[in-house]
């Protein structure tokens, strides 16, 4: 996908209302938030509505006289529609709600937890939410990014600024990291 050209010309266009402008963003942008929507299990209107409340915020931001588009503008778009999407769907990336299936990933090498009673299950996944909360927070941003979001390497270099190789690093020091304070528990000490 080619990147619009940010130049003051089309920021003008943009902050005048232009049609041709809107349209512009539309034919490129529209199918990333289509399928960043698709990917939390959203509908194509639901995609729809946050397209165009993503257009309304970031037109508003534009009108602002200090505001300076310091990023490429799909990375801005990009934000501002995931942003939305999660609010309206009553999602957050700070309430950690994890299924048995996230609890896999972070215990890979741990015994499968089958057999346990309810509360004993209960009890693991809290205290592995307290580890992750202890963790610092560009630590928790990549790994809610990646689990719990399922973006991808790119996608979380993108909205963090990280290289996309930097952030490879960063998730497997973060989760070997998170392994070894949950390892450090009573509760996972015996498995």
């Amino acid at each position: 996908m080619q990147e619009i050209t940010v130049d003051g010309a089309y920021l003008a266009e943009l902050r005048k209302g232009s049609p041709k402008a809107f349209e512009e963003l539309y034919l490129r942008y529209f199918r990333m938030v289509e399928d960043m929507v698709f990917k939390f299990n959203g509908t194509a209107e639901d995609a729809r509505d946050v397209f165009q409340e993503t257009l309304f915020v970031f037109v508003k931001k534009l009108r602002e006289p200090d505001f300076t588009l310091t990023s490429k503008a799909s990375t801005y778009i990009y934000a501002i529609s995931r942003n939305l999407y999660l609010k309206k769907a009553g999602k957050t990336t700070v309430e950690i709600s994890m299924d048995q299936q996230q609890f896999s990933l972070f215990a890979q090498s741990e015994p499968d937890p089958e057999g346990l009673s309810p509360n004993e299950k209960d009890s693991m996944l809290s205290v592995m939410n307290d580890k992750l909360g202890q963790l610092e927070a560009d630590c928790r941003t990549v790994i809610m990014y990646s689990f719990y979001q399922g973006l991808s390497h790119a996608q979380i270099a993108a909205l963090t600024g990280y290289t996309e190789a930097f952030v490879k690093v960063k998730k497997f020091r973060c989760l070997e990291y998170l392994r070894k304070l949950v390892k450090a528990t009573d509760i996972f000490k015996n498995l």
